[in-house]
């Protein structure tokens, strides 16, 4: 599997080695200030004589400092507020950077992010992003279309981190590809595709980068077409090489985006690139995310989660003989008949909330 910012090595699944990436989340620091006030009275001159020590003055002089002892506590409770707003301001203005932005929904600010919540923030504050995109950059496919609010109820959902350019995400997509789409149209499935482009440097001329953008077009215009386009880019005749890259023109790519049945006139927009501020920004968050990393805490290429739990594909691959029976493997996970497969009302055992069964 491909780690981000590795590109060495990929002979086995499990044995690719690489820097994880870990996001540290700004602390929150606030301090307070206690201020006094000291006041200093002075005799009241009242025109007529006084004896220091007189019962008489005792009330004069008592009724006289009451009000300046109002004013003086009435001041130091103002100034007290005062510095109390300050201090609130202060610890508001530095804990602001953790909470999403406030275009995000009550849903999504209540249960936050699962990553790094800069890169959450900096994610929702992208102005030109799909809008059949969720929070977190995922783009959901189902039979009632692309979006994470047309998901079909009781139906499982695959979440899919990939990069154009991983061999692996290569390799176990072109196993489980064909199974994934017949699954999607017959309302069986929910799959969630997350592109990430931090193999933009194993290329000349950001390749991962330019895919993403174009999936996600395809995502927003022509969603019909996304599962097939989205294993289009990964076939084996048309996928670059991780280690020896060679450049892939926008041409070229259109053309394999015209091939799955794409309009033209979308595909030739792809080199536009609309959104490749935000493809930036999803995957600076999806490498963070914590409940997509494996149980050493590491995350990688390919990860798939059912139903929001991550999937041991090493494990699962070497259950049935390896990789190339993966596809036998998924189907168990998800308790499906291979029979069964494609077909609207044999839905798979685990539902919409399930973990996958173990498979031997």
């Amino acid at each position: 599997m491909t780690k981000p910012l590795g590109q060495n090595g990929h002979e086995e699944p499990d044995q690719t080695t690489a820097d994880a990436v870990n996001a540290t989340k700004p602390a929150v620091s606030a301090t307070s200030a206690d201020g006094r006030i000291a006041t200093e009275e002075k005799p009241i001159e009242t025109g007529q004589p006084q004896e220091s020590g007189s019962e008489d003055s005792a009330p004069a002089q008592s009724s006289r400092r009451v009000p300046l002892i109002l004013v003086a506590v009435a001041l130091v409770l103002v100034l007290a507020a005062g510095i109390y707003m300050l201090w609130a301001d202060h610890a508001a203005g530095n804990q602001s950077a953790q909470k999403p932005s406030s275009g995000a929904s009550t849903a999504q600010v209540s249960h936050g992010p699962s990553g790094d919540a800069k890169a959450y923030k900096a994610l929702q504050e992208v102005t030109v992003k799909p809008s059949v995109a969720d929070d977190q950059g995922g783009l959901t496919v189902s039979a009632k279309g692309v979006g994470s609010k047309k998901k079909v109820a009781d139906a499982p959902t695959l979440e899919i981190f990939m990069d154009p350019m991983c061999p692996w995400c290569g390799k176990v997509g072109r196993v489980i590809d064909p199974q994934l789409q017949r699954m999607i149209s017959a309302g069986q499935i929910n799959v969630t595709y997350n592109f990430l482009n931090f193999l933009d440097s194993a290329s000349s001329d950001q390749y991962s980068s330019r895919v993403d953008n174009a999936l996600a077009m395809v995502a927003q215009e022509d969603p019909d077409h996304l599962p097939a386009f989205a294993a289009a880019v990964f076939a084996a005749d048309f996928q670059p090489n991780e280690s020896s890259y060679q450049a892939v023109s926008d041409a070229r790519l259109a053309d394999k985006a015209v091939g799955v049945g794409v309009p033209r006139a979308l595909a030739d927009r792809f080199a536009q690139g609309t959104y490749r501020p935000w493809v930036d920004k999803v995957n600076a968050y999806a490498i963070t995310r914590k409940d997509a990393k494996d149980a050493k805490g590491e995350f990688s290429t390919p990860t798939i989660m059912i139903n929001g739990r991550v999937w041991d594909l090493t494990a699962a691959a070497k259950s049935q003989g390896g990789l190339e029976h993966l596809d036998r493997a998924l189907l168990k996970a998800l308790g499906l008949k291979s029979q069964d497969v494609g077909h609207q009302g044999k839905m798979p055992s685990i539902g919409a909330q399930g973990k996958a069964l173990a498979v031997k």
